[in-house]
């Protein structure tokens, strides 16, 4: 047991001595069948005491930040069980919550600091303590505790520290996270929000959901019987997980019809980088990269000599729903367009002591005709950095939606409590060409698309306490003017109305400009 908060809090402020998380993947366990999340946590043995430091009514209501990371950890914990937490105390059905939004950490969270700040008094009554050991003793199995622990403490650190500080168990990070490739148990669905709730932005080729009819613009009501209108977009995406053999039951909405999908989940390989050429009186070509994995670079190679054939007059880079990856297959790809001599980002670290990194792809250009990057509301970290440096670097425009806005990095190491976990802590930001971080801000498009009336929530709707990468005031490189566009003479993309606009700029006379031909 833990002697004070203070001493879990500082454990988060001030790394434990130990071994950086490459963590010795040496070691991966051949195993036919991943455990689930809750699997991982068991192993590690996390009990309850160090959640329940934290939780102690004094420590709740010595400051606002801790407060409410003290109802995020609660929070966090009862919405694994469709549970929420009244103002008295009370877990309640979150069908009962009527008026509360949880879609997001910060919009479950504004009503317990505006709460906090009129009736500090009152607020402080409730006992976030009391709420835990109710949710521990009825809906929590044994077999859930540490998962659970896990889950609170997380939601604890969002708070109190910032969004990207988390624990993992070490066995999750070695088996999964580490050897990440792409082969896929997800059933296909990439949601979006909406007005009305919760709306499909995209259906993955060869999915479960493709097979079965899903489509983009679908409104999604429940998932195996449960209503997912209201909950974070986090929980919804776990409804949506499960193993290969399951089957997951979806009701959507669409055009006013209720209409009910039984999805058996199969194991799928979604493709790192996809190309197609775009035939027409000026022949483009189109590579998709899904993901910066490990050796998605030479992917984009094989897939520029290909292009390079082909005889086309000028590429989209399509980046959306590009979640990021390894930041040196970042680099490397972007270098392809630019040459291996120009910088593509640089590291700088929280810590002062340390000296700012700079980093070059090392490879040698292999298109030079105009192109356009294709980025929306999902496409995230290393996948910013690299729309940012082609941009920055005068080498492409970017088309779509303003960008998700993660610009962290974050190191691991075994974790000071229970050295079965990591703790993976924020220590520094990424920095474009320009000397702009994406953190926070996105990246806002030369040519806005937007994705009809579907949204996104980004880094700055998410969390209560988000982090802001400090910078020096820079001038804006957008110079994009639509009055030089050509009307294309064709539009035969049906509703992919972001690649019909990006073909169009694509030969826009400033745009070539810009990419200095």
């Amino acid at each position: 047991m833990l002697s004070s908060p203070r001493f879990f809090i500082a454990s988060l402020l001030v790394l434990a001595v130990g071994v950086s998380i490459s963590l010795s993947r040496k070691s991966y366990r051949d195993t036919s069948k991943v455990k689930s999340v809750e699997g991982y946590w068991a192993e590690t043995g996390l009990g309850p005491d160090a959640l329940e430091d934290l939780l102690q009514d004094q420590t709740c209501s010595s400051s606002e930040r801790y407060y409410l990371a003290c109802a995020n950890a609660v929070l966090t914990i009862a919405g694994r069980f469709n549970l929420g937490l009244t103002q008295e105390g009370q877990l309640v059905p979150v069908e009962e919550l009527v008026s509360v939004d949880m879609s997001s950490e910060k919009k479950q969270l504004e009503p317990w600091k505006e709460f906090f700040s009129k009736n500090t008094a009152q607020a402080v009554k409730v006992s976030f303590f009391k709420a835990w050991k109710q949710l521990e003793k009825k809906h929590i199995s044994e077999s859930q505790k540490s998962w659970m622990v896990g889950l609170g403490l997380n939601g604890f650190i969002s708070v109190f520290r910032d969004p990207h500080t988390y624990l993992m168990p070490v066995s999750q990070f070695q088996e999964v996270v580490a050897k990440a490739d792409n082969r896929s148990t997800s059933l296909g669905i990439t949601l979006g929000q909406s007005a009305t709730g919760y709306v499909v932005r995209k259906v993955t080729e060869g999915s479960p959901a493709k097979l079965a009819g899903v489509q983009k613009g679908d409104l999604l009501l429940s998932v195996n019987g449960k209503k997912v209108r209201g909950l974070m977009q986090v929980r919804v995406s776990e409804l949506l997980k499960g193993e290969v053999g399951e089957v997951t039951s979806v009701v959507i909405d669409r055009d006013g019809e209720k209409k009910k999908f039984r999805l058996r989940r199969t194991e799928i390989t979604v493709a790192t980088v996809s190309t197609r050429v775009i035939d027409g009186i000026k022949p483009i070509a189109v590579v998709g990269i899904n993901k910066f994995a490990k050796g998605s670079c030479d992917k984009v190679k094989e897939s520029l000599a290909i292009v390079k054939k082909s005889h086309v007059r000028g590429l989209l880079l399509d980046l959306r729903d590009n979640p990021g990856g390894q930041m040196e297959e970042a680099a490397c790809i972007a270098s392809l367009f630019v040459g291996g001599d120009k910088k593509i980002f640089e590291v700088r670290y929280l810590d002062p002591s340390k000296k700012p990194e700079e980093y070059y792809g090392g490879e040698e250009k292999m298109f030079s005709l105009p192109m356009a990057i294709l980025i929306n509301g999902s496409s995230a970290s290393a996948a910013e950095i690299v729309a940012g440096a082609l941009r920055d670097l005068n080498r492409a425009l970017l088309v779509g939606e303003k960008t998700f806005g993660k610009g962290s990095f974050q190191e691991g190491e075994y974790w000071s409590q229970n050295k079965k976990i990591a703790l993976f802590e924020t220590k520094g930001f990424y920095y474009l060409p320009s000397g702009r971080s994406p953190q926070m801000k996105g990246l806002q498009p030369d040519v806005a698309v937007d994705f009809e009336k579907i949204s996104v929530a980004r880094e700055s709707d998410q969390f209560m306490n988000p982090l802001f990468a400090p910078e020096k005031q820079v001038r804006s490189t957008l110079a994009y003017s639509a009055g030089d566009c050509l009307e294309m003479e064709e539009q035969g993309l049906n509703e992919d109305v972001q690649l019909t606009k990006a073909r169009q700029v694509l030969f826009c006379s400033r745009s070539v400009a810009r990419a200095g031909l």
